[in-house]
């Protein structure tokens, strides 16, 4: 998604995101985490010197702490420079748009209009970026603490596990309150009036 957003700034879309960002690499990348999430979880039951998930010395070590916590944080850090790209190829148009010399009374409304939205999109990816890095990295932080003072506060893990239901939960409410089209949709599916038209009753003579 970030990366389509990343296109969109482009006056003319590039060929290498328009290859990332087609359903044929968004099913291979899904296929990849799906088939690695299986191998690795056949792995750790073979494998009896592995705690148990619900344990805090599960999420602190080394093994999980290299091939989970450390990729997803390097793809939040990715996720977040994307959209920090974003949002200054936003702010560069949105300087561009601003000079209004030889334009009619319509095309300035009409910038001025773009340059709202623009800062309002702005905000939105401001406040994904935040959410998504206070949901991922405080647990990648603390397990490298562990691993390298070699001491674990189980209250701090359960803490950090904890804050991965920040994104799922907090992510459809940015969409509702910033995006009109889904507020809109939102709206209208759960408030829809189920009334009905009255029929007519034919009269008698």
């Amino acid at each position: 998604m970030c990366l389509h957003r990343l296109n969109a700034t482009f006056t003319t879309p590039k060929t290498i995101l328009k290859v990332l960002t087609s359903n044929i690499s968004i099913g291979l990348g899904v296929t990849v985490v799906h088939v690695y999430v299986l191998l690795r979880c056949g792995l750790e039951l073979i494998d009896n010197n592995v705690p148990m998930p619900c344990e805090p010395l599960y999420n602190t070590q080394k093994n999980f702490l290299l091939f989970v916590d450390v990729p997803n944080a390097i793809l939040v850090i990715l996720i977040a420079c994307c959209y920090i790209v974003v949002i200054r190829r936003m702010r560069m148009t949105l300087q561009l748009g601003s000079e209004t010399g030889n334009l009619s009374q319509l095309q300035i409304q009409q910038r001025r209009k773009s340059a709202l939205q623009m800062r309002y999109n702005m905000i939105t990816l401001t406040c994904i970026i935040v959410v998504t890095a206070c949901s991922i990295l405080p647990r990648t932080l603390y397990g490298l603490y562990v691993n390298f003072t070699h001491t674990i506060n189980g209250e701090i893990v359960r803490a950090t596990n904890n804050l991965l239901l920040l994104n799922p939960l907090v992510d459809p409410l940015i969409y509702l309150v910033r995006i009109k089209e889904v507020r809109r949709q939102f709206v209208r599916r759960c408030f829809k009036s189920n009334r009905t038209t009255p029929t007519t009753q034919p009269q008698l003579p």
